[in-house]
């Protein structure tokens, strides 16, 4: 019994070393991303998108009537308990 649990701790030992060794040369020899190429000489490249600044929040603070505001109201939910009842006769 000895000898069959060392030599499955000695096969694991191995197959794990040569799988993370197996791992790193697939890795190694995989193709290499694209690189981005920026050069700063250059006026074709197209800019970089851009957000426009938001409004201050004093300007939907106004006070004045808004039309735009949505309100939601709360309402609690109603359970409904009804079916049939099952009774057990207990213990």
């Amino acid at each position: 019994m000895k000898s069959l649990k060392l030599g499955l701790r000695f096969w694991l030992t191995i197959t794990s070393v040569f799988s993370f060794v197996g791992g790193w040369v697939l890795l190694v020899h995989s193709p290499k991303p694209a690189q981005l190429q920026f050069s700063l000489g250059n006026n074709n490249t197209s800019t970089v998108p851009t957000l426009e600044p938001l409004p201050p929040l004093s300007a939907f603070n106004s006070g004045g009537n808004n039309q735009n505001v949505t309100v939601f109201s709360s309402q609690p939910r109603q359970r409904f308990f009804g079916g049939p009842s099952f009774r057990t006769g207990g213990s």
